[in-house]
């Protein structure tokens, strides 16, 4: 095996685990979307929550804030409520995933939070979020 070849394979297959205990809550803060006018995640965004959640569980974090975001279609009060449900429901995904209930904070931000900000009530995918950050 050539030395490339030995270095090549360390890097790809790493012998010593990374330790997740030295984590910062920044290292492992989740966006997870969602499609228009819905709460609901698709499986590549469970799968994401629940990866996150249990990095986040072995890295010693014991509470989770979920913020949900929506666009700025439609009426304000309705983008409050649907942004509420989106923290809502990733929240449950945390709770089964191990975090206790009473640990997991749920907010809504509406539209009031843009990741992208347009003037008019555009579509855009990527305010359709739930933002998940983790204590200690």
């Amino acid at each position: 095996m050539t030395v490339l070849a030995l270095v090549a394979a360390a890097f790809l297959f790493p012998t010593e685990a990374a330790d997740v205990t030295e984590l910062q809550a920044e290292d492992v803060e989740t966006t997870v979307y969602f499609d228009y006018g819905s709460n609901t995640l698709g499986s590549a965004g469970l799968l994401l929550v629940r990866e996150a959640s249990e990095t986040a569980l072995a890295a010693g974090f014991t509470r989770a804030n979920v913020m949900g975001h929506a666009d700025r279609a439609g009426p304000a009060d309705q983008n409050y409520e649907t942004g509420m449900e989106r923290a809502e429901a990733v929240a449950l995904i945390l709770i089964d995933a191990g975090f206790d209930a009473d640990n997991v904070e749920v907010d809504s931000a509406g539209e009031t939070e843009p990741a992208v900000f347009y003037e008019d009530e555009r579509r855009e995918p990527r305010n359709r979020r739930a933002v998940i950050s983790f204590e200690r």
